[in-house]
């Protein structure tokens, strides 16, 4: 016992202040990793459709998070903020290929377990967003206002003409 007391604070010594603070961050920035990683891919595949490119922005997102974990004092919010923005940004991405694009597309064959997934890609990034972290991240009003830096009644005008462009897909 206090061996491993001494070899621990000899290993401290011998770091690097960054090293040590990254030492420390890590505990809680693994935890938060383990608990929050499923979680956040469900939301950012609900976001952008694809897995692959939703595990990217979830990866990007907590490396911003431990980039700035010291600072901040919410970290969950603050990665979910981050993947909420990744996806923003892909969203906006893929806008701007598609109407710069010279050839057509030619269409997707959608199959059943992709139902929901291609009503929601209908919907405007904005409300795609709204209603994606409403019912499938089961997130306030008042929370999806402060991830999408919107006002709570524009919330809730997102999540109903969301959901009503989803039953008129639906209803097709």
């Amino acid at each position: 016992m206090e061996f491993s007391n001494l070899a621990d604070r000899v290993l401290r010594r011998s770091m690097t202040a960054a090293e040590s603070v990254v030492a420390d961050v890590g505990l809680g920035f693994d935890s938060l990793f383990a608990v929050e990683l499923e979680p956040m891919v469900r939301l950012a595949i609900g976001l952008v459709d694809a897995r692959e490119r939703a595990e990217e922005i979830v990866q990007d997102a907590f490396e911003k998070t431990l980039i700035a974990w010291q600072r901040i004092d919410e970290p969950g919010a603050y990665l979910r903020t981050a993947v909420v923005n990744g996806c923003r940004s892909e969203l906006r991405r893929r806008h701007l290929v598609r109407r710069h694009a010279a050839t057509n597309r030619p269409s997707v064959v959608v199959s059943e377990g992709t139902y929901l997934l291609d009503a929601l890609s209908k919907l405007t990034p904005q409300r795609r967003i709204a209603v994606t972290l409403r019912f499938y991240a089961d997130l306030s009003e008042a929370e999806i206002a402060r991830v999408m830096n919107v006002r709570p009644g524009t919330v809730k005008s997102l999540v109903s003409r969301g959901l009503a462009d989803l039953r008129k897909v639906v209803a097709r």
